[in-house]
């Protein structure tokens, strides 16, 4: 495996990816009730007198979303563009461009680490960039991982060729639910992971993290991934009949269909 070049390849595809959205179109993901959930859940944790590193925050919805709330919050991406775009929103927020592996702060500088859906694009694995929030990180101080769930449900919708998604793009189907017929897109090689609950409890652990909190997150998207029944938009916000299947999913199902894991560690 050439990490190198992957990893060239995933700054890349990124790189596009923030020039076809912009922060004002993320920032609506703010209100979709997954990400309320998330919201709920990191508030009852994190400290509100201490400084906070978003680290690979992009567009900055979260890192918003938290400034508004008064948090003490830096974010830091590695795409400049993304970061020119959330200084052309808001020039007040503290941003800077670093890499996650070799964050420009001295030991023991935040109070608190937060990283969403970030560490299952780096081929060479998330143990590194654990390793160095760690280092940035007080003694005492809280690592907030978000990480794309292993399960049944998410092996299934995230495979391009399952027969749910060979329907969807059949043009006969589309055409009888009365849909537009899919447009080609280019290959993405971008590298996507999967991890399992007892493979990143030993990540964290092994890293010098205590475990005091993980939770399933974000039933409802697996469902918008899984059928476009459950689309409200296309911009991943889910529909009424989703969100209260999502709820059933929780309650009886929680770790086995879920999209996400949510592990808060606390540094030792």
């Amino acid at each position: 495996m050439d990490l190198q070049a992957i990893n060239k390849d995933i700054k890349r595809e990124f790189e596009e990816e923030w020039e076809r959205t912009s922060v004002e179109a993320l920032l609506k993901t703010n209100k979709y009730p997954r990400t309320k959930e998330e919201f709920d859940c990191l508030e009852k944790f994190l400290p509100k007198n201490d400084l906070i590193l978003e680290a690979g925050c992009g567009l900055g919805p979260k890192l918003i979303h938290f400034d508004n709330k008064n948090y003490q919050i830096l974010g830091i991406d590695y795409i400049f563009s993304a970061l020119e775009q959330v200084k052309k929103y808001d020039p007040n927020l503290d941003i800077a461009q670093s890499d996650v592996h070799a964050l420009p702060f001295p030991e023991s500088t935040f109070g608190a680490y937060l990283s969403y859906g970030v560490v299952e694009h780096f081929p060479q694995g998330p143990q590194d960039a654990i390793i160095e929030a760690h280092r940035v990180l007080k003694p005492g101080g809280l690592i907030f991982m978000m990480v794309p769930a292993s399960n049944p449900v998410t092996q299934f919708v995230y495979d391009d060729q399952n027969f749910l998604h060979k329907l969807r793009r059949n043009g006969l189907v589309r055409k009888l639910m009365g849909k537009p017929p899919l447009q080609p897109q280019e290959e993405h090689l971008t590298y996507f992971k999967l991890h399992g609950r007892d493979e990143m409890r030993i990540i964290l652990e092994t890293s010098k993290f205590k475990i005091i909190h993980e939770q399933p997150m974000s039933h409802s998207f697996n469902l918008y991934l899984g059928c476009e029944c459950f689309h409200k938009d296309t911009n991943g916000r889910t529909n009424s009949i989703a969100e209260g299947l999502a709820a059933a999913l929780r309650k009886f199902f929680p770790w086995s269909s879920c999209n996400y894991l949510l592990f808060i560690g606390e540094k030792q």
